[in-house]
Formats: C-alpha cells, sequence, structure tokens
C-alpha cells in the first residue's frame, strides 16, 4: 500500500502519519492488488478535514470527513472507506459455482 500524504494549513507530524497508516492497514484484505492512497488534511478555523483518494485497479474511492477533532475524523472516515470497499468487493465476487473446462459426463 502507497501512502501520500498532504497537509494544507497545519504543519505535519508523525503522529498523524502513524495513526492514519495504522488504520489504513484495515484496508489491505480487500484488494489482491497494490492500494494507492493519498491522504490530504486540512484545517479552517475549527473544522478539521480529512479526505481519502484511494485507487485501485479500474476504480477511484473518495471519502471526506469534517469533525472538530483530526483522530476522530480519520477513524470515521477509514470507516466509511472500509463500508465501500467492502461493497465493492462483495459485487465482484462470482456467487455462481464455477464448472470446469471438462464437464463430467453421466451416462
Amino acid at each position: 500500500m502507497k501512502v501520500h500524504f498532504t497537509f494544507r494549513h497545519m504543519d505535519s507530524t508523525e503522529a498523524l502519519k502513524g495513526h492514519t497508516e495504522e488504520k489504513l492497514a484495515r484496508l489491505r484484505r480487500f484488494e489482491e492488488t497494490e492500494l494507492d492512497v493519498n491522504v490530504t488534511f486540512e484545517v479552517e478555523k475549527f473544522n478539521k478535514t480529512v479526505e481519502f483518494v484511494v485507487t485501485t485497479k479500474g476504480h477511484t474511492f473518495v471519502v471526506s470527513e469534517t469533525r472538530d477533532d483530526m483522530y476522530e475524523a480519520i477513524d470515521i472516515g477509514v470507516d466509511k472507506l472500509n463500508r465501500q470497499l467492502s461493497r465493492n468487493k462483495s459485487r465482484r465476487k462470482h456467487h455462481k459455482g464455477h464448472q470446469g473446462a471438462v464437464a463430467e459426463y453421466i451416462g
């Protein structure tokens, strides 16, 4: 998983990066290929906003969350992202049984 951080109107901190990477580690189970995640942290007066843009093969998922606390925004944003990726994986899953190229002949 490649994670890129952008900080707007605030200083970058290792605590925020570490907390975000720890929460994003749960998302690895949804994709067989590598995820590319762009995380943007932004502060406007009293509102803290975190935006996640996840790019997988063929799909892009965008989640934005605004809260009073940045850590709360990260947690809720990752939960939303978790639901989106889970829903996408269940849609791609082949639910019907797969028969091989050679079917058994019952004579």
